[in-house]
């Protein structure tokens, strides 16, 4: 989630309490806030950062906050925390060489409803996967990946291929098995995995479609996505809606509802957060995106700031089966850190709805490692940040995953962008193309899930996932936005 420090969305302009201005050929600072001093609102142990607009500053000018009487800043900014709860008054006097202004804000502090964190459940699955049924071009590989949750340490796997043994896997994780097939049709692969404590098996669904190419669609006149399939945003406190903006989606909203509003988001060029790591969305088009090479391919528009980048992968598919729908092989394009230490393939993570009302979310990943996506009320006051439309009581998401590189200090969060390759990042793709300034990627850059460089002459579908997982005081959640999404080669 990101929003710029001074609030700029709802700017409102406070009076001065006093000011005395001492020479007529300029002015005294004016000091304005973007929310109106009866909306800070905060919980114990939430951090609020007060940072006005002064009109009229320059090198001159100093600055000075304090609570009752004593200084506690002496910065252009001011970061507010409270272990306890009460009413605080907070002034701010700012002085230029014309003169001297004071304001006073009120902050209140309430109980914290997030103090006591939930309990993680026991994990009581086996393992874990991201789909059962999938299509792939003739000639293609397909990496079947099971993930493992609570196997035993004498697990022992096999691997059938339309019910007759396979070859060993020759994978070093005997949990996923490399496919190929020149035969289409429908073709069945089975895992078996035995230990002394039983077994267990699970089926997978591979149809091999016709060769790559032979679903294209021509172009058309429109350069936008034309349709959103899925979104399942991963928990996060931007997703329904947040204080400056009001509520996004109803209670009761479908999930083809939420798709729909997506889409129409899109066309205004309007905010979509994807939540917290993994949460993603999959757009279409109504033509095939022809690959251009050392060219740009996708136009990706998002809102990084030089202090915050939320950095999504992009994924790509083709229509193998030609039905229309997103229902085949993805691949990820590879971004400056691809392959290298800050990134992780074959990741998932698992959220769990919470129990009570207001109260963070608790995650496990495929690692072990855990955490929780904190419970921000002051920017969204909503019961839960689990979205109507997300069915269960715990939902895994799966993908590739980005080191979280961000800092806290003295009150400012520092998330910095990687390179290039991702949405929402000012890297140095982040540039002004026909569409505006976004950034922009290219389909050469494929890769399939054994990390090679996959050749594809164009795409029907891209999938945009959080990358991250993480959150500051301040800022809440990294989680990707998207604004549009659509052909580089439309646009020009």
């Amino acid at each position: 989630m990101k929003r710029l420090h001074w609030f700029f969305l709802l700017l409102l302009l406070l009076p001065a309490a006093c000011t005395d201005r001492t020479d007529d050929s300029g002015q005294a600072p004016v000091i304005t806030w973007a929310e109106a001093s009866a909306r800070f609102r905060i919980y114990a142990d939430e951090t609020l950062m007060l940072v006005p607009d002064i009109i009229g500053a320059d090198e001159t000018t100093t600055y000075t906050w304090t609570i009752d009487g004593r200084v506690v800043s002496t910065d252009s900014h001011f970061s507010f925390l409270s272990h306890e709860t009460g009413e605080f008054f907070i002034r701010l006097v700012v002085t230029n060489r014309f003169g001297t202004t004071e304001d006073e804000v009120k902050v209140t502090v309430l109980e914290s409803e997030n103090a006591a964190l939930p309990d993680l459940p026991e994990e009581t699955r086996l393992w874990c996967f991201p789909w059962t049924e999938i299509n792939i071009a003739q000639g293609r590989s397909l990496k079947i990946k099971v993930f493992p949750l609570d196997i035993p340490d004498d697990a022992s796997f096999t691997w059938t291929v339309d019910d007759a043994d396979a070859a060993e896997s020759p994978l070093a994780d005997k949990t996923a098995f490399p496919f190929t097939s020149t035969t289409e049709g429908r073709h069945t692969v089975t895992i078996l995995m035995t230990s002394a404590a039983g077994s267990a098996s699970q089926t997978f669904v591979v149809n091999v479609c016709p060769p790559a190419g032979t679903y294209r669609r021509s172009l058309t006149g429109q350069a936008m996505v034309n349709k959103v399939y899925e979104y399942i945003p991963a928990p996060g406190h931007q997703v329904n809606g947040y204080i400056i903006v009001g509520d996004s989606y109803p209670d009761g909203c479908t999930h083809e509802q939420a798709c729909d509003s997506v889409l129409a988001h899109f066309s205004r060029r309007w905010s979509v957060s994807l939540g917290s790591q993994g949460g993603y969305l999959v757009a279409g088009f109504d033509h095939s995106v022809q690959a251009g090479g050392a060219d740009y391919d996708l136009c990706i528009k998002g809102n990084p700031f030089s202090y915050q980048s939320e950095p999504g992968i992009v994924w790509v598919s083709q229509d193998d089966n030609g039905d229309g729908l997103p229902n085949d092989q993805w691949f990820e394009l590879a971004g400056s850190e691809f392959g290298t230490e800050n990134h992780s393939t074959d990741y998932a993570i698992t959220y769990y709805r919470p129990a009570a009302r207001r109260s963070a979310t608790a995650w496990r990943d495929i690692n072990g490692q855990t955490g929780y996506v904190p419970y921000m009320s002051y920017w969204n006051p909503h019961d839960y940040y689990w979205q109507p439309w997300v069915e269960g009581t715990e939902r895994t998401y799966f993908g590739s995953c980005l080191a979280d590189r961000s800092t806290y200090t003295n009150g400012y969060s520092d998330i910095p962008p990687y390179a290039w390759g991702y949405a929402d990042n000012l890297g140095s793709d982040f540039v002004k193309g026909p569409a505006g300034l976004m950034n922009h990627v290219s389909i050469s850059n494929a890769r399939d899930a054994f990390g090679r460089p996959v050749t594809l002459e164009y795409i029907d579908f891209v999938k945009i996932q959080t990358s991250q997982i993480g959150s500051t005081p301040n800022l809440g959640d990294i989680s990707t936005e998207v604004y549009y999404i659509s052909d580089w080669h439309m646009e020009n």
